[in-house]
């Protein structure tokens, strides 16, 4: 895997990104299913994964296969949240305005969060709390 490749990675599966596998070959992998959170893409392009499981097994690309959960409450999401409300450019109720602003800022696990789940937004807002 060449440099750019390896970024393109890094900037599709930021730590903090919350995956689903969809397959690993091999014996010690987690079941096909199983969520977890990226911790780190290594210079030859294998995301390393803590499970929830608790297993901390990493993704070798190409040969695993996992796909990038949208719609839970991350830390990137969190991050987003914090770097819009930064700008000082909205109310953050305005929850159209903080939509334009995280696309146009390339905040797009943002963007998808606020279209289900408002409500969870709204108590972050609030409180400063994840509701769980």
């Amino acid at each position: 895997m060449d440099k750019k490749q390896v970024e393109r990675l890094r900037e599709q599966y930021p730590q903090g990104t919350r995956v689903e596998l969809i397959r690993m070959d091999d014996p010690q992998a987690p079941p096909a299913g199983t969520r977890g959170t990226v911790i780190g893409v290594d210079d030859i392009g294998t995301i390393h994964v803590k499970w929830d499981t608790g297993s901390s097994l990493g993704i070798a690309y190409g040969a695993d296969a996992c796909r990038v959960l949208v719609g839970e409450f991350t830390d990137t999401v969190r991050r987003q949240i914090l770097a819009v409300r930064d700008t000082g450019e909205t109310n953050m109720f305005d929850v159209p305005m903080v939509q334009q602003i995280a696309n146009r800022l390339g905040y797009y696990e943002l963007v998808l969060f606020l279209i289900d789940h408002r409500k969870e937004y709204a108590h972050f807002i609030m409180t400063g709390e994840i509701k769980e």
